[in-house]
């Protein structure tokens, strides 16, 4: 093995020849292998030692932080033998094992590993560092997670059990050893606390190519919680199946199961989605709703809608439909309408999948494909159960809707949702299912089609001008429209938005849609009808709510399919749809004809001066205004996101935040940064409260701060960084010009993961640069 490596290194360039005789005595003077004096005192870089094996032996270079290591693979080579031979199984590939070693020419390390294991071997090759790194983090993570979460706070009353209440016992199967170690516990409690303090609807933890993101569907909209190492996927993702009682060796197959939680003196339902992706297992956690249900003011329906919707509440008999997108909160909806008809004198039952809210005085029941209990066949018993008000969680096939109808005409009132993008495409789909016209025009009340957009956020909320682009969609005239946005605060984590708002379309079933429903005239038939009787679109209602400033012109364009209509006028100011023979626009009473106030010619409404006298006719748009008549509402909760395409890249630029008082170092540091092998995002900041504002607005990848600074210094800085789950995990690196060994114990203690003394050379600094960021992100 000597005489091989003792080639390599010539071979490769490491050493010259005068080099390696001297190594090879000292060496052998010391009593010690080539290889330990080499590697260990680091007489040649780890990584061009990584680089020649797999140039020169042909073996693969892996990047252990960003490799995917299956427990089955660490469970098949003991911890003692990994440490002994400097090497990590990464996975098993039929009778093969996938083995990271520092030194791929130690066969008798490869023997004794094939023996152990009873599997065949096959090399891969990593630096001598990232191998120790991931024999730590994988055998034994709760030592390494412990320092990142020590000063990391959770609720005391916070508890994750199984769906039956069960607690999961201390002591577990081998396999699952790892997820049962306390900081890991610690580690899912405050993931899922952290997004019940932020009202989030989903948990999404998505294994990346260097590291596994942890987010927060939020109003609707993905936000990043943290950036957790590649090695914690596995023990997190064991943890949680554990909990949501999955089989953990399963990875290869998607899996469902339930967690409870406890937060607040609440218990809160959470359903847990495993997929097998290419980079590990991704889970999806949805936080079902406590037992608040809003009520319709909150969830945003104006005085006249609440009134259509009390009136066919109050029916004894018909079909009242919620239509919209997935996530856009149908079921929270349907359960404001039960909760408003719930009394002692009514008899309430609903059939969901799954049931989202637990409400007392209701009779809920979950239907189960595996059992047989569909929604059709839970329909017909629950029908036998004297029934005044039925819920039926989706109407998704013939039979569910054509048992819902016959019910609606026999005295039950049935409430139910559909997948339609409008109230009037709701008709002809339930004609697509061959339900019978008459049954439709003789039981149907009431359609909502709804959408969810987030609410401006009433602290930072101010006039701005919007773009031309969505004003344009929305026939809003730039000149004469009001319309608001979130400056970005605290409260609202500098979104511009808290919480959501619905926005609606409420089609009545009048006499003359009765009889286009019976002859099957068509959508647009119908829905010019609606319109002729009052129904109100879904854009106009958009509008009203963005001229009040409740939400943005951005955020409608965002959520409401915006269908252009050649043969429908909307007035300039409100965008409300009008005839246009109008000469003002009954709504907000603008003029349509306009006249010069100098001249009195008539001129057009898109002039900015007048042809004829050359006045000026631009009317003047205040830079601030109160928002008059806005009643303040409470933001609705739904219990399901908004579909928002929010993808994220394998390979990103990393983001570097420099943090020092003296503005020279800093500069300093940027071109520094500059001549890293990879390009990096640099942000600079002067002192610790002004690092704290930057990472608020963008997690950077790593932090390099000066340790003394006026405000916060770099220890305070430090330690406000290892407090927050977010940034837990972010690589710190410490600058000072104090080389007092204290100082540096104090950084270490502090979480500190380098300490760089001043002055110091481009390439050194840039050397622990890379280091940080390989041994973190596997770059």
């Amino acid at each position: 093995m000597t005489v091989r490596f003792d080639a390599l290194l010539r071979q490769a360039g490491l050493l010259t020849a005068e080099q390696l005789r001297h190594a090879q005595a000292e060496a052998q003077q010391r009593g010690v292998s080539l290889w330990d004096l080499v590697v260990r005192e680091k007489r040649v870089s780890e990584e061009a030692l990584a680089d020649a094996f797999a140039r020169h032996v042909s073996v693969p270079r892996v990047r252990i932080a960003s490799a995917t290591v299956e427990p089955e693979a660490v469970k098949a080579v003991a911890h003692k033998l990994a440490r002994k031979h400097l090497c990590l199984p990464l996975k098993i590939e039929g009778k093969v094992l996938v083995l990271a070693m520092a030194n791929p020419l130690a066969y008798d390390a490869l023997q004794d590993i094939e023996f152990a294991s009873g599997l065949r071997a096959r090399r891969v090759v990593a630096t001598s560092t990232e191998i120790t790194d991931g024999i730590e983090a994988h055998y034994a993570p709760d030592d390494r997670l412990h320092g990142f979460l020590a000063n990391v706070s959770e609720t005391s009353g916070f508890r994750m059990l199984r769906a039956d209440l069960e607690e999961v016992p201390a002591t577990g199967s081998e396999t699952a050893a790892g997820a049962e170690l306390t900081p890991v516990v610690k580690m899912c409690n405050v993931i899922v606390e952290q997004a019940l303090k932020s009202q989030a609807s989903d948990i999404h933890i998505e294994p990346g190519l260097n590291d596994v993101q942890v987010r927060l569907r939020i109003d609707g909209v993905l936000t990043d919680l943290a950036q957790v190492p590649k090695w914690l996927h596995s023990p997190v993702v064991s943890r949680l199946k554990i909990l949501a009682r999955l089989d953990i060796a399963e990875r290869r197959l998607p899996q469902d199961g339930r967690i409870k939680v406890q937060y607040r003196g609440e218990w809160r339902d959470i359903r847990v989605s495993t997929l097998p992706t290419h980079f590990g297992e991704k889970i999806v956690m949805r936080l079902l709703g406590s037992a608040a249900v809003p009520g319709f003011t909150s969830l945003g329906f104006s005085d006249a809608q609440a009134s259509i919707l009390e009136s066919a509440l109050s029916q004894p008999q018909g079909m009242i439909l919620v239509t919209g997108p997935t996530g856009s909160g149908k079921t929270t909806t349907l359960y404001s309408m039960i909760c408003r008809r719930r009394s002692p004198e009514v008899n309430i039952i609903t059939v969901e999948d799954p049931i989202e809210y637990q409400l007392e005085g209701i009779n809920q029941m979950q239907a189960n494909l595996k059992t047989g209990l569909t929604f059709a066949n839970a329909l017909r018993a629950i029908l036998r159960q004297d029934p005044d008000v039925v819920l039926v969680g989706e109407i998704r096939d013939a039979e569910t809707a054509e048992i819902a109808f016959q019910a609606s005409m026999t005295g039950h009132l049935v409430l139910s949702t559909l997948h339609t993008n409008s109230a009037v495409a709701t008709i002809a789909r339930l004609l697509d299912l061959g339900v019978d016209p008459f049954l439709i025009a003789s039981s149907l009340t009431l359609v909502i089609a709804q959408r969810l957009a987030r609410r401006l956020c009433s602290g930072c909320r101010e006039v701005h001008p919007a773009p031309d682009a969505p004003l344009a969609k929305l026939h809003l005239d730039p000149r004469e429209a009001i319309v608001y946005r979130g400056r970005g605060c605290q409260t609202c984590r500098q979104t511009g938005y808290a919480g959501r708002l619905g926005l609606y379309e409420i089609l009545r079933i009048t006499p003359v849609l009765k009889e286009l429903i019976q002859r099957r005239a068509g959508e647009g038939e119908m829905r010019k009808a609606a319109l002729q009787a009052g129904m109100r679109p879904l854009v106009d209602d958009a509008l009203a709510k963005v001229l009040q400033g409740l939400t943005s012109p951005e955020e409608v364009v965002r959520v409401v399919q915006i269908e252009e209509e050649a043969d429908v006028a909307r007035c300039p100011k409100c965008g409300t749809a009008i005839d246009s023979n109008f000469a003002t626009c009954p709504y907000c009473l603008y003029p349509l004809e306009r006249v010069c106030e100098s001249c009195g010619q008539q001129l057009k409404l898109d002039w900015l001066a007048c042809p004829y006298c050359r006045a000026s006719t631009r009317r003047a748009v205040p830079a601030t205004a109160a928002v008059a008549g806005v009643t303040p509402m409470t933001p609705a909760r739904a219990g399901a996101p908004c579909a928002v395409p929010a993808g994220r890249a394998a390979v990103k630029k990393p983001r570097v935040l420099v943090v020092d008082d003296d503005e020279d170092m800093r500069k300093i540091i940027r071109l520094a940064l500059t001549k890293l092998p990879v390009p990096v995002d640099v942000e600079a900041a002067a002192d610790g409260l002004e690092a704290l504002d930057a990472v608020q607005r963008a997690r950077p990848d790593l932090v390099i701060a000066d340790l003394m600074m006026p405000g916060m210094d770099g220890f305070a800085l430090c330690q406000k960084l290892r407090e927050d789950i977010a940034t837990t995990f972010v690589p710190i690196m410490m600058l000072t010009a104090n080389a007092d060994e204290t100082a540096r114990t104090r950084g270490y203690l502090v979480g500190t993961d380098d300490y760089v003394t001043k002055p110091f050379s481009i390439p050194d600094l840039n050397a622990r640069v890379m280091r940080l960021l390989r041994r973190t992100y596997g770059l």
